[in-house]
């Protein structure tokens, strides 16, 4: 393909971002719908691409494929951002796009100097716009963000550089596919190179928070597959097959039982984000095709659903102006659309039928299923229990935000009638269940030209579990009709104790407090009470090492000087004071120092 067509993409999107900065002064309302038309751009330009399908190899479709997604989430953030960020500068959309471009540059790159400079790029952007609201917040974590990320860049590289060396001995091999490992690792956020994530997806601004967590960590597990698949090939080592199937299952479980105890929505999204990619994780392990189809179908799902969460997490945000679930509730019948969006975005993660969810997990459980193995197995009962998990976590989120007892302050009256939103969140929720309903459509059209054919997927059960979750979410969501008219007929009594009124909130079900008995529970109380000590956090116990070699560092430089130095000087001092009583002035004396030197040195040579 012409290079120019190839990267035209990136022109437009690296365009747009120079543009904002070459006409910084231009108003907001004009800004948006340019920043708006820009983004555009850059999906048709994306998607322009497919009209080289035919003569293109299953890893540039590859490339396609995830450019086309960055783009697609990219255009429904900026639109949502011209209503969540209304007063934002001409920075914002100049980093945004640069975002953007760079990470299209990296799934376009076909070199991997250039996937390289596109990689670094991304990294710089996205610790710009992490930083971009200047809270102490955002400058720890944006701190964090670009200290972890940059070592993982330098593993990252390390590993480029082995690439051609790879043959030359078994365990160079292992040691640069470990250093890819580490530097995809740390920017997907698998265990235990997470914790940037509930540290800078809060802290950003939402619509970042959404990039980040919908497609910039899907970076991450791009670079893994483009090494892993095309060149080190899937097998090539048991002992890393095994490696990454626990990594996978650690990062899965640990993400969605730190997610269940939070009450930050937007930390909470940030571990349901770790957690999901725990499950593509698993997918890429098992080296197959239906595990590859599975891991790339839950990476398209978790994009879509992951975004529709941070932005409708967003609208509470900005209502309330706080990210407390304790703060929210009873906000289903002053937000419906976004409850509704929202609830068909936590079925999707959640795994029901018929969502898009549901379908990915299913594949990649199949794949789990037909390795054979017991840890595959083991596996694969970690991915259901997952599930389960989160679908818990998710009953408290919608009881706390939309169903449960109104007691947060509405500090801004919002109107859900807005293009800005409407558009993004209506887009996003068709898409969960589009993908959802249709999984033989997705397969054939978009995975199946990548993976090559997948003939152990039986696509019809899959379709029948979904008719039948489908029927089951009609019924149950007529049910909610029905019991929402008749709740109207209820008449609200006060509760009285001991002839004392009590106040409606401390009878009302709090979901968050509940779940504080998983706190409580043993065997998993002991990972939260580790967790919180910071022993799991890679960037705690480097600090901490840091810290550690500081002192030692400190105490060598104290002996050099005390012991060394001043010892060292007193006894240079002693031997030129003797050295002194040559030197008295006397030139005879000089002259005959001098002569007996070069009789001694003659001497030497005579004997030499």
């Amino acid at each position: 393909m012409d290079i120019k067509n190839l990267f035209l993409p990136v022109f437009i999107s690296f365009g747009f971002s120079f543009l904002n900065i070459l006409f910084f002064g231009i108003k907001r309302i004009f800004r948006k719908y340019i920043s708006i038309f820009g983004s555009l751009l850059v999906l048709i330009s994306c998607i322009y691409l497919l009209q080289h399908l035919s003569v293109l190899t299953q890893w540039e479709k590859l490339n396609i494929f995830f450019a086309i997604l960055i783009s697609g989430i990219s255009f429904l953030c900026i639109i949502y951002s011209q209503w969540y960020n209304p007063s934002v500068n001409f920075v914002y959309d100049t980093l945004f796009f640069f975002f953007t471009g760079s990470m299209i540059g990296i799934v376009l790159s076909n070199s991997l100097i250039l996937f390289y400079i596109f990689w670094e790029f991304m990294t710089l952007s996205s610790f710009f716009l992490i930083l971009y609201e200047n809270t102490t917040e955002a400058k720890n974590a944006s701190v964090k963000y670009i200290v972890m990320t940059g070592v993982g860049s330098i593993f990252l590289l390390f590993g480029i550089l082995g690439v051609k060396f790879i043959e030359t001995g078994y365990l160079w091999k292992h040691i640069f596919f470990l250093s890819i490992f580490i530097g995809a690792g740390v920017k997907s956020g698998i265990f235990p190179l997470y914790s940037w994530l509930p540290e800078s997806y809060p802290a950003a601004p939402t619509p970042i928070s959404a990039m980040l967590s919908g497609v910039m960590s899907k970076m991450g597990i791009y670079a893994f597959i483009k090494f892993y698949f095309i060149i080190f090939q899937p097998g090539w080592s048991y002992t890393w097959e095994t490696i990454m199937i626990f990594v996978g299952m650690i990062t899965l479980i640990a993400g969605v039982l730190l997610a269940l105890i939070q009450h930050d929505i937007k930390r909470l999204l940030a571990y349901h984000s770790m957690s999901q990619i725990g499950y593509i994780f698993l997918g890429i392990a098992t080296g197959t095709s239906i595990g590859l189809c599975g891991a790339l179908y839950h990476l398209l799902n978790h994009s879509i659903f992951k975004s529709l969460l941070f932005l409708g997490s967003g609208v509470l945000i900005k209502m309330t102006g706080s990210r407390e679930l304790e703060k929210y509730g009873g906000f289903s019948n002053i937000l419906p659309f976004t409850f509704y969006t929202f609830s068909i975005a936590s079925f999707s993660i959640s795994g029901l039928p018929p969502f898009n969810g549901f379908v990915s997990k299913w594949i990649i459980c199949q794949a789990l299923l037909e390795k054979r193995t017991g840890l595959s197995i083991l596996a694969m009962i970690v991915a259901l229990l997952g599930s389960a998990l989160t679908l818990a976590s998710f009953i408290k989120v919608l009881n706390d935000s939309f169903l449960g007892v109104g007691k947060g302050e509405i500090k801004e009256k919002i109107s859900e009638k807005t293009f800005f939103i409407i558009i993004p969140l209506g887009l996003l929720a068709f898409s969960c269940l589009l993908f959802g309903i249709y999984p033989s459509l997705v397969v054939n059209k978009i995975f199946i030209p990548i993976v090559g054919d997948i003939p152990t997927l039986n696509i019809k059960l899959i379709n029948l579990v979904s008719f039948w979750g489908y029927i089951s979410i009609i019924l149950v969501f007529i049910l909610y009709i029905y019991l929402s008219k008749l709740a109207n007929k209820f008449k609200e009594r006060k509760v009285f104790l001991g002839g004392e009124k009590i106040p409606k909130e401390a009878t009302d079900f709090d979901g968050s407090h509940f779940y504080k008995t998983v706190y409580e529970t043993e065997g998993i109380k002991e990972f939260y009470e580790i967790e919180k000590k910071g022993v799991l956090d890679s960037y705690s116990i480097s600090e901490r090492f840091f810290n550690f070699t500081g002192k030692i560092l400190n105490r060598i430089e104290i002996f050099v000087r005390d012991e060394i130095y001043k010892n060292g000087r007193q006894y240079i001092y002693f031997i030129t004071e003797r050295f002194r009583t040559f030197q008295n002035g006397l030139l005879p004396r000089y002259i005959f120092w001098v002569i007996a030197g070069v009789v001694f040195i003659m001497e030497v040579l005579k004997r030499w």
